[in-house]
């Protein structure tokens, strides 16, 4: 076995010319013997709550603010819009 020639082919993904491999064990299910949806709604549920509750702050603590900031500033307009609003806007320039 000589020095390896550039671009000389080596073989093969998993076949390379090496010592073979020892003391790999490889462990498997069939698929047959697999419950793929076992417990898939369950844990859909419990998994859903548990996320959305965790991020429930993130969004409503936000869309509440902004709720409330946009209803006073309808009234705010509302009023502005109105004969005591027109009088009051007037008065302030």
């Amino acid at each position: 076995m000589g020095a390896p020639e550039p671009h000389g082919y080596m073989g093969w993904w998993g076949h390379m010319g090496g010592p073979k491999q020892r003391g790999i064990v490889t462990y498997a299910v069939s698929s047959y013997a697999q419950k793929p949806f076992a417990g898939a709604l369950y844990n859909a549920f419990f998994n859903t709550f548990r996320r959305v509750s965790s991020q429930a702050l993130y969004v409503v603590l936000p869309v509440s603010g902004l709720v409330y900031v946009v209803n006073k500033a309808q009234a705010r307009n509302e009023f502005l819009y109105s004969k005591a609003g027109r009088e009051e806007l007037e008065a302030m320039m």
